[in-house]
């Protein structure tokens, strides 16, 4: 496991010695692809680009294709995640816009996790095309997404992007880091931190697990967040063969044998030697002339003819039955215990375990 610490801040930086104006009105033309930009990852902060995307039970979601980030902030604020090869059942050519707080890197390189998504919420994102940008209507129609307020149009109420639109944990750039901080049980050297808890929770929008952590420092107010999760079932029907039948027609021949009796006509000429007084009969006979007499025979004739001796008849029945489907769901119960008054002077220090609920 790689325990390196990442700290919060600038997550963008100028490669170039690039001057942003300052504006007293947000535009959307603040928004900017990393790809392509006079900007790249800042020192110390990963590059997520080209890392596999996976929900918390390691199906493949996509791959993250670039990172949109805030010009004047210099904070990033949606991954762009190509969902080709992906694991719902998803269109393979659709890109997504996911906000970059709810990402989070686990143990090792070159992987992000979104905890808690489910293929209805990857199913409802709008497509993201490069060439057309990105309106106020699909960013809010993501965050209702993830928020779990609607997933339809009807959620959309589109108005003005302005700098509070952020100021929600969904575009919490530093969630990023909270996973392997909170493993490795401390912040990053020389972070300034407001708070004892290293990083906030993303509340739960539907099913999965999420993880929970905080660290005490001696001396200061301890504040200690703990979530309470509950499962919800979400039962769906999937269509499976069960079985089937294939028919397919073929040509097939055969010999047959019958006997035919044929008749054939033959002429037999003879000559024999006559000596004998001519007479009438003979002499009418006596001129030239010419006989013609034919020789026939009979031959079989074959002739075939086509008869429907059998019909096939293929229906499908459907009939329909009501099962009972048994599971689990999972909720987090959480007991507390008085422990009485603590005369001690001494100081305890205890730096929460991170799981999995």
């Amino acid at each position: 496991m790689n325990n390196t610490i990442f700290s919060p801040g600038t997550f963008i930086k100028s490669s170039t010695k690039h001057i942003v104006m300052a504006t007293n009105e947000y535009a959307g033309t603040r928004l900017r692809h990393l790809k392509g930009s006079d900007y790249e990852v800042a020192d110390g902060q990963p590059d997520i680009r080209g890392w596999d995307v996976k929900d918390s039970n390691g199906k493949t979601i996509g791959e993250v294709d670039d990172l949109i980030f805030d010009e004047q902030s210099l904070k990033v604020r949606y991954m762009t995640v190509d969902l080709d090869d992906n694991d719902f059942d998803l269109d393979d050519d659709k890109d997504v816009l996911i906000p970059i707080g709810y990402g989070e890197i686990p143990e090792k390189d070159d992987e992000i996790i979104v905890p808690n998504i489910t293929a209805a919420q990857l199913s409802a994102l709008p497509a993201y095309d490069d060439d057309h940008g990105i309106t106020s209507e699909d960013e809010y129609r993501i965050r209702n997404v993830f928020a779990g307020t609607g997933v339809g149009a009807a959620a959309v109420t589109a108005g003005a992007i302005n700098e509070d639109f952020y100021n929600h944990d969904y575009y919490n750039q530093d969630n990023l880091h909270r996973r392997r901080n909170a493993l490795s049980g401390n912040t990053a050297k020389g972070t300034n931190t407001a708070s004892t808890t290293v990083a906030d929770t993303i509340p739960a929008a539907t099913t999965g697990t999420t993880d929970t952590y905080s660290t005490n420092v001696p001396g200061s107010e301890q504040n200690t967040t703990i979530p309470v999760i509950e499962e919800n079932v979400e039962i769906s029907k999937q269509q499976v063969r069960t079985g089937g039948a294939y028919i397919r027609a073929r040509v097939v021949e055969k010999p047959i044998e019958e006997t035919v009796n044929l008749r054939e006509e033959h002429l037999n000429i003879e000559r024999k030697p006559v000596d004998r007084p001519a007479n009438s009969t003979d002499f009418d006979t006596f001129k030239e002339g010419a006989i013609e007499l034919e020789e026939h025979a009979e031959v079989p004739v074959v002739n075939k003819q086509a008869r429907v001796v059998e019909e096939i008849t293929v229906n499908k029945e459907v009939s329909e039955r009501t099962e009972t489907v048994r599971d689990t769901v999972r909720k987090t119960e959480v007991d507390i215990e008085n422990l009485g008054n603590n005369t001690s002077d001494s100081t305890y220090n205890r730096a929460g375990d991170a799981r999995d609920i």
